[in-house]
């Protein structure tokens, strides 16, 4: 018998999760840091995002 894999998740979804986890990561932590840190703060987790789902699609390989 052949075991059935599910496709893999395109790139771009990948990296659109990653993305969207870092910047509500970041936002929370900017809402909280202090005065105006939100969107960089946001914009700082959602590069961080889209650099962790590289590394885990990487190893997941």
């Amino acid at each position: 018998m052949s075991e059935h894999h599910p496709p893999e998740p395109s790139s771009t979804y990948t990296y659109a999760v990653g993305a969207g986890l870092g910047i509500l990561v970041g936002g929370a932590v900017g809402l909280f840091a202090g005065d105006d840190l939100f969107l960089p703060a946001a914009l700082l987790g959602a590069g961080i995002g889209i650099v962790v789902a590289f590394l885990v699609k990487a190893f997941l390989r």
